[in-house]
């Protein structure tokens, strides 16, 4: 189990709100992580070219990126770099049955959607601290 503040998020999505929002519900409901925010694919590549040996335990990853990578592009890219050591969970607006089938035939992990709203949000990080951090054992936290 990750100790207290080490279970580091990368939020890859060109709209920082979205990161400060996912911080601001976290440190009421999700104390452990501390999210990152790269705002675009090159942004993302950077900073884990920056870290090589601390790779985020997890990645939410939005689509639109705003530039001519989108975030189903980024995936293989961060699956090769990563060597599937992080999960990939999309977090966007997009709910469209072919992007979704994409995501996963790209190698995101699962696809989810951005809450709407306040509680919606409060809802997503308590899920997702409860199924990330709290119930499965990623790759990242194992001892060699």
């Amino acid at each position: 189990m990750p100790d207290a503040k080490s279970f580091e998020i990368l939020v890859v999505d060109d709209e920082p709100p979205i990161c400060e929002l996912l911080e601001w519900v976290a440190s009421q409901l999700f104390p452990e992580a501390t999210f990152i925010n790269a705002r675009s694919a090159q942004e993302t590549l950077d900073h884990l070219d920056k870290k090589p040996d601390k790779i985020p335990q997890l990645i939410l990853l939005d689509i639109d990126l705003g530039t001519s990578v989108n975030g189903l592009d980024l995936i293989p890219q961060l699956n090769d770099r990563l060597r599937g050591k992080t999960p990939i969970v999309m977090l966007t607006s997009s709910t469209e049955p072919p992007v979704v089938k994409q995501a996963y035939e790209k190698g995101a992990v699962a696809y989810t959607r951005k809450p709407d709203d306040l509680q919606g949000w409060r809802t997503y990080v308590t899920a997702l601290r409860s199924y990330w951090h709290d119930t499965t054992i990623l790759p990242t936290t194992i001892q060699s």
